[in-house]
């Protein structure tokens, strides 16, 4: 009951601050029960009104107010996304569980402009859960121990076919490399012609459009989509400015190329991309469709910018 004051008189607060954009933007809150049982998945169903061309943030439940509040995310859903003539409905929902008894409180979601605004907010939603009813008449018997059973000649045929199978090969392939591994060696070693090795940024641009194609996160797949658009350029920074990129964390990329004479805009728009992939891939983070298209710009203008320079006469091979 105290809990349910103390987010009542919060939830109180951000109405009056948010009362001027009531008629722009909406955010509603569902159960799809008002009860469980202990350790059942429970549905919060999100309903997202906003204008059109606005970026929205999904503030996540953090894993402190959900502990203090004694329940557990299972996760999040994709975020549905439907255009009418004036407004974007947003749809996500978020499965929940709780391993006590009791009444509980969901807590209210909050929803901010890229300019961390406060625009909406949902309502706390009451649920209880319930405990299984257990028969107290019925004696507790002890655990059966496993019992042995002989093993039969059908069990122990695969495993008798498998090993005869593995002897005849390894005898096949004895016979073959003594037939004809000596006259692999008479023959002279093929002379292999060195293939120049690509550019760091044509990998990485060749890379980025195979990912597009792909459309990971049109289907659902927002977390693999960040996880390889990091990874594509993890791949080129390591390969441009020899550093070990891929072993490091966001932060300590930042401070490896900080004196690589890279633009300052090109390396806060990199440094902000890091930073949500990082959310994505371990807060659980639901970023918008707008925002996954726009890193994708950012990593392919990153790469196309820090680009190295050929010079004429890298290009033209020099006259005898």
């Amino acid at each position: 009951m105290h809990n349910f004051k103390i987010v009542t008189v919060f939830v109180i607060t951000l109405l009056i601050a948010i009362s001027g954009r009531s008629q722009e933007y909406k955010a509603t809150a569902k159960l799809d029960s008002s009860s469980i049982l202990i350790g059942d998945y429970l549905n919060v169903q999100l309903h997202i009104t906003a204008p059109k061309n606005t970026s929205l943030i999904i503030q996540p439940l953090s894993s402190a107010l959900l502990d203090s509040l004694h329940l557990e995310l299972i996760g999040y859903s994709a975020i549905d996304t439907a255009y009418g003539d004036a407004n974007v409905n947003y749809r996500q929902v978020i499965t929940i569980t709780s391993f006590d008894s009791g009444s509980y409180i969901f807590p209210p979601i909050l929803i901010f402009d890229s300019n961390i605004n406060l625009l909406a907010t949902t309502e706390p939603l009451s649920f209880r859960v319930n405990t299984i009813a257990v028969d107290t008449t019925v004696a507790i018997r002890d655990i059966k121990q496993i019992a042995k059973a002989p093993l039969t000649f059908r069990e122990l045929l695969p495993v008798i076919l498998m090993a005869l199978a593995i002897t005849i090969a390894v005898v096949a392939i004895v016979v073959l490399y003594l037939k004809y591994g000596n006259r692999k060696k008479r023959k002279k070693p093929a002379v292999v012609p060195k293939v120049p090795k690509e550019r760091a940024h044509v990998v990485a641009l060749q890379a980025l459009e195979k990912l597009r194609l792909k459309k990971l996160w049109e289907n659902g797949l927002v977390k693999l989509y960040y996880s390889e658009l990091t990874d594509i350029l993890r791949s080129y920074i390591e390969s441009r400015y020899e550093v070990d990129a891929r072993e490091m964390v966001t932060t300590e990329i930042m401070e490896a190329i900080a004196d690589k004479s890279i633009d300052l805009n090109n390396l806060k728009e990199l440094e902000q991309l890091l930073a949500t992939a990082d959310l994505v891939k371990f807060a659980k983070w639901s970023p918008l469709p707008n925002d996954n298209d726009l890193y994708f710009k950012s990593a392919r203008h990153f790469i196309e910018n820090t680009a190295e320079i050929v010079a004429d006469s890298d290009k033209k091979p020099k006259k005898a």
